[in-house]
């Protein structure tokens, strides 16, 4: 019997080398650990397939400094990368992750890591509210020293820490240029803010050990489902207010967009829609009591679909997913369960077409806006929202042991 048909192998490791879009080359040490023993043919071919998939992720970087001191992140990402039937993994290890040529720059990117990866949320302005085209808008005012030339920065009417993106509006009705009302799934991707920074709250309260019952998996879900919900809340609302209300062209699939509509927060994670509770209330007080909460309501229904569709692409069969949601969802949302019975409404809809129904049942709500439109302007961060959720769902359903 030869050497490489033994299965005996149980780690094996490559050196991953690749080139960022900023012309950086960065290499790291792969290593993977299988669950059971394998032949070193089989374990260097599955070295091979997952350097390979190493090396895309690293070459999808716009900056080095996104990857620097992001290892457990990238390792995520990664394993939602391997294909089917690829050898069970028991551990993914990513390890001397460095600038290639510049040992002081990566020394420096690491020890600033934690910081590189987040952008400074702004003050958000708190002008009184005011009434246009029927309905309330709680910051429908331009700020302050921008308004000589009828333009200005929209990151800055909603609150953003975006300082590049610029939308027009004239004082007299909407901007010149239309919002493009095609369907939010386009065929070029959308260029996004990473996943991999975003994602390292998640990994603390999502590590659970193999075969955790589904009630411990959808406590450990449910402050990332939260959060979720938040993002789509104060997306929708600041997407309403600059599209519906102020009647600005916004270039789909921005990435200054996204961050106009949904700001980074530095809040713990559960946390984000505490982190903006001046700026809901506002809108509380504009939208009242009923519609508010009807809008927040449809926002954590979305979530929990979200968070259903994650799992179910990952194949967890709706006897584990369902109760992951069941207990998700009522300590997501102070206690109600209604949500996971909610998202029924769908479950039928196509993958392309979500985002504009939940839009057309947010604009029903509050009785004003082009669905069409929203869909358009929030298509880009339901796209992250996804993301996020695919990499929280693995976490889910290797702690479920299926």
């Amino acid at each position: 019997m030869a050497f490489w048909s033994t299965a005996d192998v149980e780690l094996v490791s490559r050196v991953v080398t690749a080139t960022t879009r900023n012309d950086r080359r960065v290499r790291g040490k792969l290593t993977l650990h299988f669950a059971e023993a394998q032949t070193q043919g089989n374990a260097d071919d599955a070295a091979d397939r997952c350097a390979t998939l190493a090396e895309e992720l690293f070459g999808e970087a716009d900056d080095h400094e996104q990857l620097i001191g992001a290892e457990a992140e990238l390792v995520a990402a990664l394993r939602l990368r391997l294909p089917p039937r690829f050898p069970a993994i028991r551990s993914l290890d990513l390890a001397a992750l460095h600038v290639v040529g510049d040992p002081g720059t990566s020394a420096a990117l690491r020890r600033a890591s934690t910081t590189t990866m987040r952008s400074v949320t702004g003050p958000v302005s708190t002008p009184a509210p005011t009434t246009t085209r029927g309905r309330a808008s709680p910051s429908s005012m331009p700020p302050s020293g921008d308004t000589s030339s009828g333009s200005f920065r929209a990151a800055q009417l909603a609150g953003s820490p975006s300082g590049t993106f610029r939308a027009s509006v004239s004082s007299s009705g909407p901007a010149s240029g239309p919002v493009s009302t095609q369907g939010p799934r386009s065929s070029s991707p959308p260029t996004r803010r990473g996943t991999l920074g975003r994602m390292r709250a998640i990994m603390p309260g999502m590590m659970l050990a193999p075969g955790a019952p589904p009630e411990a998996i959808g406590q450990a879900l449910a402050p990332f489902v939260r959060d979720c919900a938040g993002r789509i809340l104060v997306g929708f609302l600041r997407g309403y207010d600059l599209v519906a209300m102020r009647g600005l062209a916004l270039e789909e699939g921005s990435a200054e967009m996204l961050a106009a509509l949904v700001p980074v927060s530095d809040a713990p994670l559960g946390g984000y829609e505490a982190s903006r509770t001046a700026e809901l209330a506002r809108w509380q007080a504009a939208f009242g009591e009923g519609v508010f909460q009807r809008v927040r309501r449809e926002s954590q229904v979305a979530a929990i679909y979200l968070a259903h569709m994650a799992l179910g692409r990952l194949g967890v069969p709706p006897s584990i997913d369902l109760p992951i949601l069941q207990e998700a969802a009522p300590s997501a949302f102070g206690g109600e369960r209604g949500t996971v019975l909610e998202m029924s409404r769908y479950v039928s809809v196509p993958a392309e077409s979500f985002v504009p129904a939940l839009c057309q049942h947010l604009v029903e709500i509050v009785g004003h806006g082009d669905a069409m439109q929203l869909a358009a302007a929030l298509a880009p961060l339901v796209t992250s929202v996804e993301e996020d959720m695919a990499i929280a769902a693995t976490f889910a359903k290797d702690a479920s042991g299926v």
